[in-house]
């Protein structure tokens, strides 16, 4: 859709490359220069409370230089209207188009700018037969089933008494307390209960309380001699600790413990179950219909990587590059979401970098190849798409934010980009349908 009605020309490269000419009406210009300035403004920080109604743009040109100014916007325009240019035109690219602008945008007068596109290649199969994929038979073993209701055992412990434990860095204790200053005597109410829970390593209390407490067992009394701290100065600077002496009692230890798994506990804590044999046979069955589903997502690309193999020709290695780049930008937006840096992502994982980027280039090879192969088979197939085809695209590449991940694509005129996946997809779910199937233990 070409909702910015842009006028859109093509014209062959000698390179294969197709140069775009854009230009954008006279009508929107004002609106789309108005975006920029605002924009411009908040990346300088730029106060415009001081700025003269209907001088807006005046104002931020004086703050910013003449030449930077037209150059945000300009490049502002091409970066936001591109999108659109490409799907107006139809072509199928591949790699990032290069905009250069012929003028300078200008508020109510028409803009033109180029963007230079490269055609995404077009590639043959050697067949395009159903493939074979052999999968593992499903089962869940007893061990497994062990672990899982060992697991929810765990998931469902209360807190109870340690008999014969000591006070260990961490333990969940239950005291007596009776605290006064070491200096004077007075009692010091806030840390004074006959029954106080406390959990060591919190930081409540001086770490030197702490350790007075380590290695001492139900029934024991230590008394712990140290130093509360002192109020806030009017200068910011903490006033002098005070003294303080607690006799501490240990009255219980805590520790998690875990139901036995009998018919009663079954009965108690799964009404519509009644006895041991009934969960494990629950928990069989879900283990099995997590399985499936596994191996149901695996069969996507277990299909798409056979159908790869029959891929004619070679890939150029200017493409390999830039989707290389693209993943690693993609793992760098995902290690700075966790808040580690790549390095630390290469040791949590236990991989050398070295490793790494051999795993990123195999990576990149697959993906390529793996699309390519599923564009020509959509083409032998002369598949359309439907809305239930974009639905199902968005599914798998979002699920659950589906409608939202659509009005991104298109908001931003990435159509054509999610139309190019959801082809993929049909591509690939047919694969799937038609395969043969071979199972193995």
């Amino acid at each position: 859709m070409n909702k910015f009605n842009l006028e859109v020309t093509q014209s062959a490269l000698d390179d294969g490359r197709v140069q775009l000419t854009v230009t954008v009406p006279a009508t929107i210009t004002s609106d789309i220069a108005k975006g920029a300035v605002l924009a411009l403004a908040m990346q300088h920080k730029i106060d415009l409370s001081t700025a003269r109604v209907g001088d807006l743009d005046r104002y931020v040109l004086e703050q910013v230089g003449e030449s930077q100014y037209h150059a945000f916007l300009d490049d502002y325009v091409m970066t936001s209207l591109t999108p659109f240019a490409i799907g107006e035109s139809g072509l199928e690219i591949i790699v990032d188009p290069i905009a250069a602008s012929l003028e300078h945008l200008k508020a109510g007068a028409a803009f033109t700018f180029t963007a230079t596109v490269r055609p995404k290649p077009r590639y043959e199969l050697s067949s395009y037969e159903p493939v074979t994929l052999r999968l593992p038979r499903l089962a869940v073993s007893d061990e497994e089933v062990a672990q899982q209701l060992a697991a929810l055992l765990e998931r469902h412990a209360v807190r109870g008494a340690d008999e014969g434990a000591e006070v260990k860095a961490g333990a969940d204790i239950l005291i007596a307390i009776e605290t006064v200053r070491a200096d004077t005597g007075e009692p010091v109410a806030p840390m004074t209960a006959e029954r106080r829970v406390y959990t060591l390593g919190e930081g409540f209390l001086p770490a030197a309380f702490d350790e007075g407490l380590l290695g001492a067992r139900v029934g024991e009394e230590r008394r712990i001699r140290f130093e509360l701290p002192g109020a806030e100065l009017a200068n910011g600077q903490a006033g002098p600790g005070i003294p303080v002496l607690s006799k501490v009692t240990v009255l219980q230890i805590s520790k998690n413990v875990v139901p036995e798994l009998t018919d009663a506990w079954v009965a108690a804590a799964m009404p519509e179950l009644r006895t041991v044999e009934e969960l494990r046979a629950r928990v069989r069955a879900a283990g099995l219909n997590h399985k499936e589903r596994q191996r149901d997502d695996a069969k996507y690309f277990l299909a798409a990587s056979a159908l790869a193999e029959r891929l004619i020709g070679t890939i150029p290695d200017d493409i390999y590059e830039h989707t290389q780049v693209e993943l690693l930008a993609a793992l760098r937006a995902q290690c700075d979401a966790a808040g580690i840096t790549m390095q630390e992502m290469f040791k949590q994982r236990g991989i050398p970098e070295q490793q790494f980027s051999m795993q990123v280039m195999l990576e990149t090879r697959e993906r390529l190849r793996q699309s390519f192969a599923l564009d020509a088979l959509a083409r032998h197939l002369k598949l359309e798409l439907e809305d239930a085809d974009i639905d199902a695209a968005l599914k798998r590449m979002a699920p659950g934010n589906e409608e939202q991940t659509r009005q991104e694509f298109e908001g931003t005129g990435r159509g054509y980009l999610l139309r190019e996946a959801a082809l993929r997809t049909k591509a690939n779910a047919w694969l799937v349908d038609t395969a043969m199937y071979e199972y193995f233990d």
